[in-house]
């Protein structure tokens, strides 16, 4: 008896992020670096396989290729806000993000997955970690490698497939 229960607790909690990664198909990838340091692989996927600016569902993967602590990446995140003209969103997300991102190892995946509302729930190594239930959350993140005055117009081009 308690193996089934065992099994059934891992199929609700493995499956709305199985079922989730199938019905989406990648839109583009790219590899950040910086001087010369790889930083992480990121993926980007929607259910058409194309992306428009608001578009949702969307499936946003960084797999991580050096160690980062969850301050460090809170810190970049906010420094990217910074670049965009949003830097107010820093006070307004800090805290919990701190509460939903883990300290990266190389190898470890961080992927943001939206539904049809917006609504942003992140996975550390396909296992959920949080939500965020703002809907304009979604895009301000996403800003950071999507919008056109990303500073990083080559890692743009390569996630939206061009």
């Amino acid at each position: 008896m308690k193996v089934l229960f065992k099994i059934i607790v891992f199929y609700l909690l493995t499956t709305p992020l199985a079922y989730a990664s199938a019905e989406f198909n990648k839109v583009g990838e790219a590899r950040m670096e910086y001087l010369f340091w790889d930083v992480y692989d990121a993926q980007l996927f929607t259910h058409s396989g194309d992306y428009s600016a608001g578009t949702h569902p969307v499936k946003f993967k960084l797999t991580y290729l050096r160690n980062f602590d969850a301050k460090e990446i809170v810190k970049a995140t906010n420094e990217q806000w910074t670049h965009l003209g949003k830097s107010k969103l820093s006070a307004k997300y800090d805290t919990k993000l701190l509460s939903i991102w883990p300290d990266i190892k190389k190898g470890d995946s961080l992927t943001l997955i939206t539904n049809e509302q917006g609504v942003s729930t992140f996975y550390h190594n396909d296992k959920k970690t949080g939500q965020i239930e703002e809907p304009e959350f979604s895009s301000d993140f996403l800003a950071i490698w999507l919008d056109e005055n990303t500073s990083e117009a080559k890692l743009r081009k390569q996630l939206l497939g061009n």
